[in-house]
């Protein structure tokens, strides 16, 4: 596997296997009247119908793939937010990466049909 797939197989793992479950296991608790934000998404939640609810959670997979792909786009020189108009140069134990990570990424989502 390339270096860059590999780098990008640990975030997708990372952030729409880990950190997603994390999110769906949180927002599907009892909905209580903590202040913290989990406690109320979780009282919103509660109002809408269980397959409105798993509509929701799942959207956030598209929310968190998009983010990823800013950030991705952003070190391989094809998005430039804000002032952001230089070069950055990552590189992963050595091996310069960038340049094509936010493909990969995008391409991986596509792949687990994350936009639907």
């Amino acid at each position: 596997m390339r270096v860059d797939n590999k780098v990008v197989v640990a975030l997708f793992h990372e952030l729409l296997d880990k950190n997603f479950e994390y999110y769906r296991e949180s927002l599907s608790r009892v909905a209580n009247n903590d202040g913290d934000p989990f406690a109320k998404a979780r009282e919103a939640l509660a109002q809408l119908s269980e397959p409105d609810r798993a509509n929701i959670i799942d959207f956030f997979k598209v929310i968190i793939a998009d983010s990823a792909s800013v950030v991705l786009g952003t070190l391989d020189g094809v998005h430039f937010p804000g002032e952001l108009e230089g070069d950055f140069t990552v590189l992963y134990d050595g091996v310069e990466i960038q340049g094509d990570l936010m493909d990969i990424f995008v391409g991986k989502a596509q792949q687990e049909n994350i936009y639907g």
